[in-house]
């Protein structure tokens, strides 16, 4: 039998170099030999490759016995309508991911589901975006899971559509699968959860292992505390350091009773007159005890050991230690002065175990110290603390940023603020893009009136206000654009929102 390729290769080096009797083509030109003209070997080659170049494109005919997929089954949800449709379908053309993933989202709480046309767009867009495969996940339906189990790029969107899983998944479903039903499992009976995971340890591979960790943060008690201990001892670092992280939760823990007793002495409450300070003691180097509880000797920069080993020691014990060891609540600590330009290690290793912790008291209170590091290593920053507190106080503190006309510095302190914004927040906004409207030289607001447009309450009279804005606002500055993007954002949102049930 001839192919193309065999066919190549002899035009290439000529047929006197490679002689070639053409016998039978590939299908699916077997047919057609006979019309070869078998007295010119060259021609019959040329003739040869053009009869097996037109039946590749004109391709194979379709099999008779094809077994066809099982219908999708129907879906109860209803569609979201052709106006919410459009306007999806528009956003997805403007690659305004972010915008999609809002809008779906709030159709998915409403019990809507996506129109069927326009699933593969918005499959195809979740599968390069990850942040917009829960809200496609969501509104998917039927039809979409249907539909995204015949196309295997598509099938990691539905990892995240939450629901209820057979348990099968658990022995034979992809790692977010199985990982999205154990999730379901710890909220069900975080005992059960658990146990799943210890009957299958030994058989998970390492990232598997680190990621099925993480799922016990939801529910965390001291039912855990064994199998975290044993973790302790695997072979993988991320594992070792998934399970730290979740003993440093447990202060009553054997963890923790051992970070305590290495942290005790590392400071004390230095008293001359009416001058107090924090005094350090360097940490000795760490035993084999120590390091299994996960503290690095190498330092990630040029500082030096010992102040590593401080700032990972102080890290890992229970916050409760300090108060208890040196008589003064946390407010009063991270207002101390530190020995030896020690500040910054003693603040991170504070840091770390707020977020570790999620410690609100600590988290408002190394806030209010107002630390203002160089870049580096291991300094969780403000805003990581920010998102320990509680919204409240998160929408607070990004009003007194805003009431401070720091409208850079707030942008972040917004993000940690999820809708709904309060009054509050609100006449913040309003008040610091009013404020930039009427300064000779207005600060750059596109960051927060992009959030803003996202977050604010529908609300035509915002609408009106952001165009008002934006026709007084100096022509010279970008501002007017960005409060019309707002104002038109704004807009869009409203509409959507009257298309929903």
């Amino acid at each position: 039998m001839t192919t193309y390729r065999e066919l190549v290769a002899a035009a290439t080096v000529g047929l006197a170099q490679r002689p070639l009797t053409i016998t039978e083509l590939a299908a699916p030109a077997e047919a057609y030999p006979p019309a070869l003209d078998t007295s010119d070997d060259a021609a019959a080659v040329l003739d040869a490759a053009a009869l097996l170049d037109a039946a590749g494109r004109a391709a194979r005919l379709t099999p008779t016995q094809l077994e066809l997929p099982p219908s999708a089954p129907p879906d109860l949800a209803p569609e979201l309508t052709t106006v919410a449709g459009r306007i999806v379908w528009e956003l997805l053309r403007a690659g305004r991911i972010d915008l999609v993933s809002d809008l779906l989202a709030t159709a998915a709480a409403a019990g809507c589901r996506s129109p069927a046309p326009l699933l593969p767009a918005l499959f195809n867009a979740a599968t390069r975006n990850h942040g917009l495969r829960p809200a496609a996940a969501a509104v998917a339906g039927e039809r979409g899971r249907w539909l995204a189990a015949q196309q295997p790029e598509w099938a990691h969107v539905l990892d995240a559509a939450p629901g209820e899983m057979d348990a099968d998944v658990w022995e034979i479903g992809r790692p977010a699968e199985r990982r999205a039903w154990l999730t379901d499992l710890r909220r069900r009976d975080s005992d059960a959860a658990r146990q799943a995971i210890v009957a299958g340890w030994a058989k998970e591979t390492g990232d598997g292992r680190a990621g099925f960790l993480t799922v016990l943060a939801e529910g965390l008690s001291e039912a855990d505390e064994a199998f975290l201990e044993s973790a302790l001892d695997d072979r993988r670092a991320d594992v070792r350091r998934a399970a730290v992280a979740l003993l440093a939760r447990l202060p009553a823990s054997a963890f923790g009773q051992r970070t305590r007793q290495r942290a005790a002495g590392l400071l004390d409450i230095e008293r001359r007159a009416l001058r107090r300070r924090l005094v350090v003691t360097l940490p000795p180097e760490p035993d084999p005890a120590t390091l299994r509880d996960g503290i690095d000797p190498k330092p990630p920069d040029k500082r030096g050991e010992r102040a590593w080993l401080l700032t990972q020691l102080i890290a890992a014990a229970p916050l409760e230690l300090w108060p208890d060891a040196l008589g003064e609540h946390s407010g009063e600590l991270v207002r101390l002065p530190v020995s030896d330009d020690f500040h910054l290690e003693v603040h991170a290793g504070w840091r770390i175990a707020t977020l570790r912790q999620r410690d609100a008291a600590w988290a408002r209170a190394l806030l209010r110290a107002g630390d203002d590091p160089p870049p580096r290593a291991g300094w969780p920053s403000d805003e990581a603390l920010a998102a320990v507190l509680p919204e409240a106080e998160r929408q607070d503190r990004a009003v007194a940023l805003l009431a401070c006309n720091h409208p850079v510095a707030a942008v972040p302190a917004l993000h940690a603020c999820p809708p709904p914004w309060g009054s509050a927040l609100v006449t913040a906004v309003l008040d610091q893009v009013r404020r930039a409207v009427r300064a000779a030289e207005p600060p750059p607001l596109g960051p927060l009136l992009g959030l803003a447009a996202r977050r604010l309450p529908i609300d035509a009279r915002l609408d009106a206000e952001f165009h008002r804005l934006a026709d007084i606002a100096p022509i010279t500055s970008p501002l007017p654009a960005s409060l019309r993007n707002a104002a038109d954002v704004l807009d869009l949102r409203r509409r959507f929102l009257e298309e929903l049930p």
